[in-house]
């Protein structure tokens, strides 16, 4: 590791601090506007984070998967809206790992900020060693910020047959419409962006294919840090409720003679099962997570592994957001109070839980293997 790079990872503690000090005191904004405050985006953009799983030849800092995961968590804890988008950006890194160095070099400039959509919803033209890419793509987290865009589109293969690939596009090339009216993750502005342009093909990845570079972190499976990432976003909402819970028990009167909500017992047993299914959750996301990381670190990550791990990030979402619903509806008509925070973590919980990543994909290809020992290559 170069000096500037130890000096961008020891500044990187900083700037996890920073960024989710300044997201905790702007959250407010984001619930109001549908957009992170200035400042937060300034200093997202200025901090290591987008840059934790870019390719040293890059300049990026090719993070541990247990660290960027922390860092995740970390933000998310502040302001899951903010945690959202740096759970979009910190793993899209990678996606540079499969292009050719000098390409991904290109491409990345100097400081790379990648956001972008896995709705194949853009029409390829071929003409020589170029595509004309055309389309709408919805959801693009964090917009504001990306320098590139990572936008899915098929192309047809030698064979013929149509292949969705993610075509890197510059900002410059890119409009962007900001149309982000969400139940949930105010904050993190998933616009709409547009484009009609032509792409290199060499700009293309398919994040099915292998890396270019054998290292730990991009042996570690691509699919499974972002839904990682996603998950640990999950997890930080849900203990913000039961945190959130907890003081709300404790002031808040009831009709019954026995006291706070704190002392009812259908109150206690609600509570118990929520803080429980976190609990189980968090166990089994880091069993799978350290069984994928140290497998990556030596070598390749087993089927077995990919399937628990994806396993592990669709029951985390899941158990977020049945956690903080249950905890919603056992508040009673304290939990409607905004101050509370109760309803903005249900509502924050409902969106995280409907990602492509944790919702119903990831347990049929997890199911698929365990079954049939079926291995889909988006495992």
């Amino acid at each position: 590791m170069t000096v500037v790079q130890e000096h961008l990872a020891l500044a990187g503690f900083d700037a996890v601090e920073r960024l989710s000090e300044a997201a905790k005191a702007h959250r407010e904004h984001g619930e109001r506007h549908g957009t992170l405050h200035p400042k937060v985006w300034r200093m997202l953009e200025e901090s290591v984070l987008p840059r934790v799983a870019v390719p040293t030849h890059c300049g990026g800092l090719e993070w541990s998967v247990p660290r960027i995961l922390d860092a995740v968590h970390q933000v998310a804890a502040a302001d899951p809206a903010a945690g959202w988008v740096v759970a979009i950006h910190a793993p899209a890194g990678a996606f540079l790992s499969r292009l050719d160095p000098a390409v991904a070099r290109d491409l990345a400039g100097r400081n790379p900020v990648i956001a972008g959509s896995s709705l194949p919803a853009g029409i390829t033209e071929q003409h020589g060693t170029n595509v004309r890419l055309s389309g709408r793509w919805p959801l693009v987290t964090g917009a504001p910020a990306m320098t590139l865009t990572a936008l899915a589109a098929p192309v047809r293969s030698v064979e013929g047959t149509q292949a969705p690939r993610w075509w890197l596009v510059p900002r410059d090339a890119v409009t962007v419409k900001e149309d982000w009216d969400a139940l949930g993750l105010r904050g993190s502005a998933s616009f709409t962006v547009a484009c009609d342009t032509e792409v290199p093909l060499a700009h293309s990845i398919a994040l099915t294919d292998p890396p270019r570079l054998d290292t730990p972190l991009y042996r570690y499976p691509l699919y499974g840090l972002m839904a990682g990432c996603i998950a640990a976003v999950a997890q930080a909402t849900a203990t913000r409720a039961l945190t959130a819970f907890t003081e709300l028990a404790a002031t808040t009167d009831t009709r019954h003679p026995a006291g706070t909500l704190a002392d009812q017992p259908i109150a206690q047993t609600i509570f118990a099962r929520a803080h429980g299914r976190i609990r189980a959750a968090a166990a089994l996301l880091e069993t799978a997570t350290t069984a994928a990381w140290t497998s990556a670190l030596i070598g390749e990550v087993p089927a077995g592994e990919r399937a628990l791990l994806r396993s592990a990030c669709c029951q985390m979402a899941e158990a977020a957001e049945h956690a903080c619903r249950d905890l919603f509806d056992a508040a009673g008509t304290a939990a409607v109070h905004r101050r509370h925070g109760l309803e903005g973590c249900w509502r924050d919980a409902v969106v995280i839980s409907r990602h492509a990543l944790v919702a119903a994909r990831g347990r049929q290809l997890t199911g698929a293997y365990e079954l049939s020992a079926t291995t889909g290559k988006d495992l």
